[in-house]
């Protein structure tokens, strides 16, 4: 594949530049549009004379990349402007209202509620659009399903940021699903709701009516959970144990509908249909069948983000395989991605996009060098047996090599055994889907099921045992692991950089060979990252790192970060928490970005805590402090009944705090107190987490 012989991947890589900085700064719509025009006229005017003058060709190629990037830009930021009737513009944000919802997603739940993605349909009796999230508390959930209208007196409140440093930035994630509130519905505050009308969707009615038949099965509960996540991606009933077990074993993907499972769709359907290509354009008639049932397969599944992406993806793959003119895998995804960006230019900053295309780039590029180190012609059945385990080998080591620097960037763990998991599942994958799939044609066509039900309920079960073992070897989860974006962008220069060099030397074939002229600079790309991964580190060791305290961000409880050279320390106070959600905090919070690189012990939270003659008095509940000492700052811990303007008086402190432990009306008052008496009032409702003494 040669970049510079396909304008494909020229535009494609001007559009994302526009993207990404139409994400960093904000352009005004209208220059960008009348720009876009004056390229394209220019681009076009210019396009028959392209060939005849080598200025005329210098020009529209430069006209035609700036219209491309102008173009990133230009959809960025339509798709990121609110219509005029999005519950944002009525003002209401925080107020109590009158809303009428429509439930239109189920999600996974947690382990306090049920949630839904909603339509805000209208906004005290005024029509609106929008999306929030909603949460019911888990035993007022069940009064609720898709598709029921709800109205409710209650209030939208903004989405919680990342309120400590290092937080996972749920706000930014939910506002590239143009979801922008949420909504604590409380069972007492809805005033009215009707349940669904039946959906005339068929294919919807089609789902509900498996997902019923499933529950009605003799499959265990963790089983039918599985399938449901195999088959249609409802993923709301996966145990979450199980869950977590996939994931510290590496197997996450397998329980989310990607690519690997569209993948495998497809295979299956090229050789179901392979006898089509013995008719006249039978090669056509494979691609229209196979394609029409991977979008079939999609909306059935609901059309999730990651499905969408998979299937785009490998529609171009299906008409890249059945072409005469055989062609790179790369334009297949050029062509994929250049189409789902054109729909929803924010798809390059989900997780799943990242990680989808990075995976497949990967296991094209990376596994042929993984194949090649190893190549032994062993005969009969133990050959064929040996070359499926082998590949499946390079094919996973493949993936995770690529994908495993975003893991880290984004998850801060890496699973160590993920080559043995795979190795036990990934040789059975073909098989379940399609146990699952025959479970549910068997289901619907009314067949006896229950042999099926029973070898497919044994078989996951033994999968979901065979994960927990290996997850369980707590050992090889390694944790607490970060990057920083440069040092990631490095990492995948040194990598692929090295596979790029190494790649013309092991035997391909011509249609997947990629093209590289001599000399090949490669090495000189990877040696480059590495020499400026160890001179950042060097120079970041060399600065050396902050020192001091801060007052972290924590609901329903206080906690205090100290950190110094190497070590640090966790103070917390969480009693109003259960064990589990007191160990999750806790985990949590060991997150924040000051903690990286040093030692972190927990303690429980002191009363006064000094750093550098400098002195933090914590208040709690019980309101007990020393009336004749002076400290420097009063934090406000789970809502004391205090005088605020006499322990001001008394204390003299020159900053108040209070964080997330205290009722937000206790809060408001104790800020208005404060400016009345001029000292500085800070509470991580709204600034997060707050650092105090910072030093070098």
């Amino acid at each position: 594949m040669r970049i510079h012989g396909y304008p494909l991947y020229q535009l494609l890589l001007s559009m994302i530049a526009g993207i990404v900085l139409a994400y960093f700064r904000s352009v005004n719509s209208e220059v960008l549009l009348i720009s876009m025009i004056a390229c394209f006229v220019l681009a076009a005017s210019l396009l028959f004379l392209a060939n005849r003058s080598k200025w005329a060709n210098l020009i529209f190629g430069f006209s035609a990349l700036c219209f491309f990037f102008l173009l990133g830009q230009w959809s960025y930021h339509s798709k990121t402007e609110l219509p005029d009737q999005h519950y944002l513009h009525a003002h209401v944000m925080g107020e109590t209202a009158l809303l009428q919802l429509e439930l239109t997603d189920r999600l996974a739940s947690n382990a306090y509620n049920d949630r839904f993605y909603a339509e805000v349909s209208s906004v005290n009796e005024k029509k609106t659009c929008g999306k929030v999230l909603v949460l019911f508390k888990k035993k007022e959930a069940a009064h609720f399903d898709l598709g029921d209208q709800i109205i409710a007196w209650d209030d939208i409140h903004a989405v919680s940021d990342a309120r400590n440093p290092g937080d996972f930035k749920y706000k930014d994630y939910l506002a590239n699903i143009d979801v922008y509130g949420q909504v604590y519905l409380d069972l007492p505050h809805v005033i009215s709701y009707q349940s669904r009308v039946e959906d005339h969707s068929p294919l919807l009615t089609f789902r509900e009516s498996v997902l019923q038949k499933l529950e009605k099965s003799s499959l265990s509960q963790v089983a039918v959970g599985l399938v449901e996540a195999l088959i249609l991606g409802q993923r709301q009933h996966v145990d979450p144990g199980v869950a977590k077990s996939f994931r510290d074993a590496g197997v996450i993907h397998i329980l989310a509908l990607s690519g690997l499972h569209v993948g495998i769709l497809l295979l299956l359907l090229k050789f179901l249909t392979s006898g089509l290509t013995r008719l006249r354009y039978g090669r056509w008639i494979q691609s229209i069948l196979i394609i029409s049932v991977l979008w079939l397969f999609a909306m059935l599944t609901g059309l999730s983000p990651s499905i969408l992406r998979a299937v785009t993806m490998f529609s171009a793959v299906a008409i890249g395989m059945n072409i005469k003119r055989k062609s790179s895998v790369f334009h297949s995804l050029a062509i994929s991605a250049f189409v789902l960006l054109v729909y929803d230019p924010r798809l390059l900053f989900q997780v799943g996009f990242q990680l989808s295309y990075t995976a497949v780039i990967s296991i094209v590029l990376i596994q042929p060098v993984l194949a090649g180190l190893w190549r032994v012609n062993f005969k009969g059945v133990f050959g064929k047996l040996h070359a499926y385990l082998w590949n499946i080998c390079t094919v996973s080591l493949a993936a995770q090599i690529g994908v495993a620097p975003l893991g880290i960037y984004y998850f801060h763990q890496f699973p160590g055994l993920f080559l043995i998991s795979n190795l036990f599942i990934l040789p059975l994958l073909p098989f379940i889907l399609v146990g699952c799939l025959l479970l549910v044609l068997l289901l619907v066509i009314g067949w006896p099921s229950h042999w099926l039900e029973f070898v497919l309920d044994q078989l996951l079960l033994w999968v979901v045992g065979m994960v927990n073992s290996i997850s369980s070897v707590r050992t090889y989860v390694f944790q607490d692991l970060y990057l920083s974006a440069w040092e990631l962008i490095l990492i995948y220069l040194f990598v692929f950089g090295i596979v790029l060099f190494l790649l013309p030397y092991f035997k391909r074939s011509r249609r997947e060979r990629f093209y590289l002229k001599s000399p090949n600079w490669m090495m000189h790309v990877a040696l480059l990252a590495l020499i400026l991964w160890i001179g950042g580190k060097t120079y970041e060791f060399a600065v050396g790192r902050s020192n001091g305290i801060s007052v972290l961000h924590q609901a329903r409880g206080t906690a205090i970060a100290l950190y110094e050279g190497n070590q640090a320390i966790l103070f917390t106070d969480l009693h109003q928490m259960d064990s589990l959600r007191r160990d999750q905090s806790i985990n949590r919070l060991k997150q924040a970005s000051f903690f990286v690189g040093r030692t972190v012990s927990s303690k429980g939270l002191e009363n006064l805590i000094g750093y550098q003659g400098k002195t933090i008095l914590v208040i709690d509940e019980s309101a007990v402090y020393d009336p004749e000492g002076i400290v420097d700052v009063v934090l406000l811990s789970h809502s004391p009944r205090i005088n605020l303007a006499r322990v001001l008086k008394e204390l003299k402190p020159t900053l108040v705090i209070a964080d997330a432990s205290n009722f937000k009306y206790l809060v408001d008052v104790w800020e208005e107190t404060c400016r009345q008496n001029g000292v500085e009032f800070r509470n991580t409702y709204t600034s997060g987490a707050v650092p105090l003494f910072a030093s070098e």
